[in-house]
């Protein structure tokens, strides 16, 4: 499943304007927008990460873990689902995002820098 999985980084990506008061609510919100587009015959999907500590006041550490496992049930919960791209709108979001995800569900670490 984590095959499908692919990140990309990417400037000046619009905050959405939701105000959500925890990491889990983050996540329900994404899974929501998933399920829709699957709903919709779309097989293709992507979310949009973006820094939380900025825009809602929570850790970007805890939203990416929560984000993350929740999309991960998606696709195994939904094996129609061909991709997902997770585009992170700035550099917060992208390495908390690809933290979580190399602790988890990378095949092979990357190597640790000094």
């Amino acid at each position: 499943m984590t095959e499908k999985v692919r990140f990309e980084r990417r400037d000046h990506v619009p905050v959405p304007l939701i105000y959500l008061d925890s990491p889990e609510l983050l996540a329900n919100w994404y899974v929501g927008g998933l399920l829709w587009a699957l709903e919709k015959g779309e097989r293709a999907l992507g979310i949009t990460c973006f820094d939380t500590a900025a825009s809602m006041g929570f850790d970007n550490g805890r939203a990416a873990q929560a984000v993350l496992r929740a999309v991960m049930d998606v696709l195994y919960e939904h094996p129609e689902a061909e991709s997902l791209t997770i585009l992170c709108g700035d550099e917060a979001s992208w390495q908390a995002y690809r933290l979580c995800w190399n602790m988890w569900y990378a095949e092979h670490k990357p190597p640790h820098e000094d």
